[in-house]
C-alpha cells in the first residue's frame, strides 16, 4: 500500500486519537542524561517484516520532564480476498479497509543510548487474540531506530523495524 493511499486513513484516525479521552502520560526512566536524549518532538513508522502490518509513531517527551505523550497507530495488512456479503465494488477485487487502530504506549526506559519499552495489551485484528509488543532501539542524535516484537497468545510471534526522527 503507497502512503498517499494512507492519507485519508491517517486524517481520520488522527482526528479520532485527538479528539478521544486524553492520553494517560507515558513514564520515562532513565538516568538524566539518558532521558534528556529523548527530549523533543519525535514522529516516523514502523513496518513489520514480511509484508506485515505498518504504521506511524508520535512521542514527545519535554526538556527535564519525567514523562511523555505518544501514540502509536496501527494500519492492519490489507484484504485483498472480499468477505462474504461484500459489496459489489469489493467483489471487484478492491481491497477491504482494516481501519486503524491507536495503541498505547505503557513506558519507555532509557539508558546508554538505548531505549525499550512496551505497549498496553490489545486486540489482535488478524487472531482476535490479546497481544503484547515490546520494543527496543538506539538513539543517534536526532533519530531512534530499532525492533520490535509482538507476542500473541498461542500464536506466531511477529516482529518488525521502526524509526523516528526528532522534529527541528
Amino acid at each position: 500500500m503507497r502512503a498517499r493511499d494512507w492519507m485519508p486513513s491517517i486524517v481520520v484516525a488522527s482526528l479520532l486519537v485527538s479528539c478521544a479521552s486524553t492520553p494517560k502520560p507515558i513514564p520515562v526512566s532513565g538516568s538524566a542524561a539518558d532521558v534528556s536524549q529523548l527530549s523533543g518532538e519525535w514522529s516516523g513508522e514502523y513496518h513489520g517484516q514480511g509484508g506485515g502490518r505498518s504504521g506511524l509513531i508520535s512521542f514527545k517527551l519535554a526538556a527535564g520532564a519525567d514523562s511523555a505523550s505518544g501514540d502509536v497507530l496501527m494500519f492492519p495488512r490489507q484484504r485483498t480476498d472480499p468477505p462474504p456479503n461484500t459489496s459489489t465494488q469489493e467483489q471487484h477485487g478492491t481491497p477491504s479497509p482494516n481501519p486503524p487502530q491507536g495503541l498505547t504506549i505503557r513506558f519507555v526506559r532509557a539508558a546508554h543510548g538505548n531505549v525499550s519499552g512496551r505497549l498496553d495489551p490489545y486486540t489482535d485484528p488478524e487472531c482476535s487474540c490479546q497481544v503484547t509488543t515490546v520494543f527496543e532501539g538506539h538513539v543517534q542524535g536526532d533519530v531512534i531506530s530499532g525492533h520490535y516484537t509482538v507476542h500473541r497468545e498461542g500464536a506466531v510471534t511477529l516482529n518488525g523495524d521502526w524509526k523516528v526522527t526528532r522534529k527541528k
